[in-house]
Parts: C-alpha cells; sequence; structure tokens
C-alpha cells in the first residue's frame, strides 16, 4: 500500500483500531497445545474469539477498552496509542497521580489514557510504587462510554492485586472513583490546578490526535513481522524499573510478590525446549566449558507458564513471588549437567 493509499485509508475510518494482534507472540501460535484463555475471559464483546484453535481479533466488534492487553502474558495484542508508553514517565515520585480517558479530565494535571481497562495489575502496583502517594482512578464517565464495564474490570485486578501482595502494601493509596460525587471530593483535596495546565491538557489531546493520525500513516502494514522472536511485555518492564527504583524496603517487597519463581527436578534432560518455547527471553540454555546450565532471568518472566505447558518431562514447576534475596542477582542457574 502506498503513502497516499494509507492517506485516504486513514480518514476514511474516522476512528483507526485501538489495538493490533501479533499472531507470532501469541502462545497459541507458539505452540498449538497452549490452553491460554487470558484474552478471550476478559473481552467483553466477542471481539476476540478462537477459529481452530488460534485467537481472531476482529476489530469491527472491538470497543477500544484495552481490557485485553492488560491480561495478554505475551502483549500479543498491543494498544496503538502512545500514551500508554508514556504514562509511567509521568508520574513524579513522592506526588499524588491521577488517572483519567479524555472525557474525565477535569483540573487538566491528570494522566491521560485512551482508556483506564488498558490498566494492568502490574501497573496499578507500579503507580502506586512509584508515586508513593494517592493514585486516583477517575471513572465517573465510564457510565457514558460504550465500555461501561470498565469500572468492574478495574474493581476485580485491584481486587486480584491485594490477594496477589497478600496484605495492605501499595493498595490503600488505590482509590476507584466511580461516581463524579467521589471525583469532587477528590477534586477538593488537591491543591488546586491553574487554567493553563487544564487548556494545556487540551492542546496535548490535539497534538497527540496529529501525531497518532501522522504515524498511522507511516506505519508499515507488514510492521508485525518485524516483532523480535522473544518479546517482554512492557508492563513487566514497568513493574521492574518501579522495583528498582523504590526506596522503600516495604514497597519492594510487596513488588517482588508479582515476579515469580521457576525450579527444575531431576527429570529434565536439558532438551533445551522450554528455553526455545520462553516468549520473554526468561530462559536460556547455554554451554560454556563441557558444562551445560538452564538460566532463569525472573525478571524477564510474565508467568504465563507456557514452558510448563511444553515440558513433556513435567520437570517445570513455577510459583508466584520472589525472596528479597532475588534482588542480588536476577540471573540464576536452575540446573547444571557436565557434558561428558
Amino acid at each position: 500500500m502506498s503513502l497516499a493509499d494509507r492517506f485516504v485509508a486513514r480518514f476514511k475510518n474516522s476512528e483507526p483500531p485501538a489495538l493490533e494482534f501479533v499472531s507470532r507472540r501469541c502462545l497459541r501460535t507458539r505452540f498449538q497445545g497452549s490452553v491460554c484463555a487470558h484474552c478471550l475471559s476478559e473481552c467483553q464483546t466477542g471481539a476476540i474469539r478462537l477459529e481452530s484453535g488460534q485467537i481472531v481479533l476482529d476489530q469491527k466488534l472491538c470497543l477500544g477498552c484495552l481490557a485485553c492487553t492488560a491480561v495478554c502474558p505475551a502483549e500479543a495484542l498491543v494498544g496503538l496509542d502512545s500514551r500508554l508508553a508514556a504514562a509511567p514517565g509521568k508520574a513524579a515520585a513522592g506526588k499524588a497521580v491521577s488517572l483519567c480517558c479524555e472525557k474525565g479530565i477535569r483540573t487538566g494535571e491528570e494522566v491521560i489514557l485512551p482508556c483506564l481497562g488498558a490498566l494492568s495489575v502490574e501497573q496499578l502496583a507500579s503507580f502506586a510504587a512509584r508515586a508513593g502517594q494517592e493514585v486516583s482512578l477517575h471513572l465517573s464517565r465510564c457510565a457514558d462510554c460504550k465500555a461501561v464495564f470498565v469500572p468492574d474490570i478495574l474493581t476485580r485486578r485491584l481486587k486480584e492485586l491485594k490477594d496477589r501482595l497478600g496484605g495492605d502494601a501499595l493498595c490503600p493509596s488505590i482509590r476507584l472513583l466511580l461516581t463524579k460525587e467521589e471525583e469532587a471530593v477528590a477534586e477538593q483535596a488537591e491543591v488546586a490546578s491553574s487554567r493553563r495546565a487544564f487548556f494545556r491538557a487540551f492542546l496535548d489531546i490535539s497534538l497527540h490526535a496529529a501525531t497518532e493520525t501522522i504515524n498511522t500513516i507511516k506505519a508499515d502494514p507488514n510492521a508485525q513481522e518485524q516483532h523480535a522472536h522473544k518479546h517482554q511485555p512492557a508492563r513487566r518492564i514497568q513493574l521492574h524499573q518501579a522495583l528498582t527504583g523504590s526506596s522503600d524496603q516495604a514497597h519492594r517487597l510487596a513488588l517482588l510478590k508479582l515476579f515469580f519463581t521457576l525450579t527444575v527436578n531431576s527429570e529434565c534432560n536439558f532438551c533445551g525446549g522450554c528455553a526455545g518455547m520462553c516468549p520473554t527471553g526468561a530462559l536460556k540454555n547455554t554451554r560454556e566449558d563441557e558444562v551445560k546450565r538452564l538460566k532463569f532471568d525472573w525478571a524477564k518472566c510474565s508467568g504465563c507458564g507456557l514452558c510448563l505447558e511444553f515440558c513433556r518431562k513435567k520437570a517445570l514447576i513455577l510459583n508466584p513471588g520472589r525472596g528479597v534475596e532475588a534482588l542480588e542477582a536476577e540471573l540464576e542457574v536452575l540446573l547444571e549437567m557436565v557434558v561428558e
């Protein structure tokens, strides 16, 4: 498709797709025996379905809530709005954070996302740890949106975060503001913002719309073929950055519970299949000085469990959480064998 054709196609459709499906990252594509169904369970509109065991995305049914992108362990479903990647950097350390969509702007100081449905469990924890103050999610306008179910999804994710952390760390600072009255009370408690900030927010939206249009026109239609064989989800990278960037020991201990521990039993025969199958590059098979080693980079592990599904020997055991000793080294040797 020529540049002119892409330009016409962009303006023929007033609303460009909110996300893309990178099939080669999908666990079901990597291994036909995979039963991963996170996106299927999360999609509320039927835009994601199974055909012959493979994931299919119907853009016509998609509302752009991006809820599926927050649960895909391999980031095979990717939100196309550039603000998703930029959002963590806008959360200043030691300062309260407010997040909203374009319809929910009240002060102009909010971090604006295309839809709050894109916020994953890991991102909620990362925002809370980075800010060290309250993290407010403005959701009152969801009642006027097609994606009216987003508050329910975020309520469930916050509960999941509390269950995984097993305590009060981080979670109490995250507030879901479901009504306009709750938002008004929260706004009164915040420092009064200037009119300049409010209009700057709308200027940013206009500039963002123009930038996204230009990027859409320039986009390579075969871009998904250029994705690397190994890919680490952005939300896992953000979680690790929050962990290493925090000086609060309680926050670090809490964040470690969102990572994973992998162990190997004596049934392992060093076939290397798990390392080859791992979508994030967390597992590596090496051979040095006549010694084979299976290494695990826990910071890269998304907990997808594909290695467990693929292992015929059932030699792998995956558990949630890491101990504080994990901070000393990210790469660990799970098993080694001398080559005779």
